[in-house]
């Protein structure tokens, strides 16, 4: 039987800094005019979610707020495939379901 492992999510500040060079970095190519949808998604909308991940996504606090749940990781053994690893948070639902 395959053991319940806590599990606690830490991003190491390297990866973040490197994060945050790729996005300084991006280089977006031109957007053809009138295109919208047509040729994937609008630069802008680009632009914003760039601007959002390097500038305006707290990390850290994000981090604390899921390490706030009750995580786990254990193997599963899946037909066809073997064992995998999963990760989960094991909390009751605080909706009032009619089967609990």
């Amino acid at each position: 039987m395959a053991i319940e492992q806590p599990f606690q999510i830490s991003i190491a500040e390297e990866a973040l800094s490197l994060l945050k060079r790729k996005l300084d970095d991006t280089r977006l190519p031109d957007e053809v005019d009138g295109a919208d949808w047509d040729y994937g998604v609008p630069l802008g909308d680009i632009r914003r979610l760039i601007e959002r991940w390097r500038d305006g996504y707290d990390w850290r606090a994000h981090e604390r707020e899921l390490n706030a749940l009750p995580m786990f990781t254990r193997s599963v053994e899946v037909e066809e495939f073997g064992e995998l690893d999963v990760h989960y948070v094991h909390q009751i639902s605080s909706v009032n379901c009619p089967w609990l």
